[in-house]
């Protein structure tokens, strides 16, 4: 049998995939087409078996985002507007409703969980890919490798490292803000105190550029990709080729390649409610941004709204992985989420491995148009197979 160097075909694999298209939006044609290219790589083996899942995703996650907000705008022009008329605490009132309102979209959202107006936001049809390959004996375990196959808009605020770490520090004050803007507002009623007022404007000021950029996002273009996400798809592609021809002994593999995943966790959402049962026991291994840099890690914690964490035994066994390559940092309330955070929320296990570059400790090109298939580097791919594959070895070696 011809040797394969595996980190070169997944190269391939995330520069073929990236070249396609100027950019595989969410429920888009160009994420379709990247469907269908996982498809039939996967059929080229007889070994093994393919599903296409399809669903229906939402399209933008800011035409969202400027309706959460919107509905904010409207408690800071309630509160203001309402008190010649209604009184101080009638218009607060009204005001809490609209505020009330927004919290609980935002917190149904980024806790990946349905809202009441998801149905009338912007849908399409997505899909995910679903390929599972047996083990050589009865398999006692079974372990998910996950990918995404869409890429986000190449908003501004993601394009340059200063930009990103602003957005994490605003992120959760202008969401929970939609709790202390009226907390600020009754206060002032309270104490007469004008000081509280102008904090509960502050924060509408934040949430117009909260609302404003959600309003404009979709007037701009998708990121090409390259790393956030094809240089996860090629890795996973990558590893299920090699596992075909190396099955693991005692472990079932699943691999999943997610649509609408930049919008929401659509996809893994719809992988869940088939699956979801079946695996609760199993180990996911999320693979983001592999495609760029020079360090190995693994999320320790992450989470926009809540932190949630990677689980003793998980990272435990990634411990038992000799790399020089791995690091686990404490990324904190990391700048957006994973499809590990939605697996963490909703009680499974499991570890996300991206590749950063070890002197800015950025993720490189992160949702930017610069994000392309030339910038790709085979040693990130390298450290990534390497690890990803011992890691395999290890679980498969436990007692399942």
């Amino acid at each position: 049998m011809k040797q394969v160097h595996w980190p070169s075909r997944a190269l391939t694999h995330a520069r073929l995939i990236t070249s396609a298209s100027a950019g595989r939006g969410s429920a888009t044609r160009a994420e379709a087409r990247a469907a269908d290219y996982v498809c039939h790589q996967l059929t080229e083996v007889p070994i093994g078996h393919v599903q296409l899942q399809p669903f229906t995703g939402s399209r933008s996650l800011w035409f969202f985002v400027s309706l959460a907000f919107g509905l904010a705008l409207m408690g800071h022009l309630a509160y203001g507007l309402f008190q010649p008329a209604l009184g101080a605490w009638a218009a607060w009132g009204v005001a809490l409703l609209f505020f009330g309102f927004s919290f609980y979209l935002l917190w149904r959202k980024f806790t990946f969980r349905s809202h009441p107006l998801a149905e009338y936001l912007p849908r399409g049809p997505s899909q995910n890919v679903v390929f599972t390959l047996p083990a050589n004996a009865e398999p006692g375990q079974k372990v998910v490798l996950l990918a995404h196959l869409d890429s986000h808009r190449a908003v501004i605020w993601f394009a340059n490292d200063f930009l990103v770490s602003l957005y994490a520090v605003l992120s959760p004050l202008v969401i929970y803000g939609t709790l202390l803007a009226p907390i600020f507002y009754g206060l002032s009623i309270l104490t007469g105190l004008q000081v509280f007022a102008w904090l509960g404007i502050a924060i509408g000021f934040l949430q117009f550029i909260a609302w404003f950029s959600g309003v404009t996002a979709d007037l701009g273009v998708y990121s090409p990709g390259a790393n956030d996400n094809a240089s996860a798809v090629g890795s996973v592609l990558a590893l299920a080729e090699r596992l075909q021809q190396e099955p693991l002994d005692n472990t079932l593999v699943y691999c999943v390649f997610t649509g609408c995943e930049e919008t929401g966790g659509d996809g893994l959402l719809r992988f869940l409610d088939e699956y979801g049962t079946e695996l609760k026991d199993a180990l996911f291994i999320n693979f983001e941004l592999v495609g760029m840099g020079d360090q190995l890690i693994y999320l320790q914690q992450e989470g926009i709204l809540r932190r949630r964490k990677i689980d003793p035994q998980t990272e435990e066994l990634i411990n038992t992985v000799e790399s020089p390559e791995i690091q686990g940092e404490n990324w904190g309330r990391f700048a957006a989420y994973t499809e590990m955070g939605i697996l963490w929320e909703h009680g499974y296990r499991g570890a996300c491995l991206m590749v950063q570059d070890k002197k800015s400790r950025a993720f490189p090109h992160w949702h930017r148009i610069t994000d392309t298939p030339d910038r790709l580097s085979l040693q990130a791919f390298q450290v990534t197979h390497a690890f990803a594959w011992e890691l395999l070895q290890k679980y498969d070696r436990q007692t399942g």
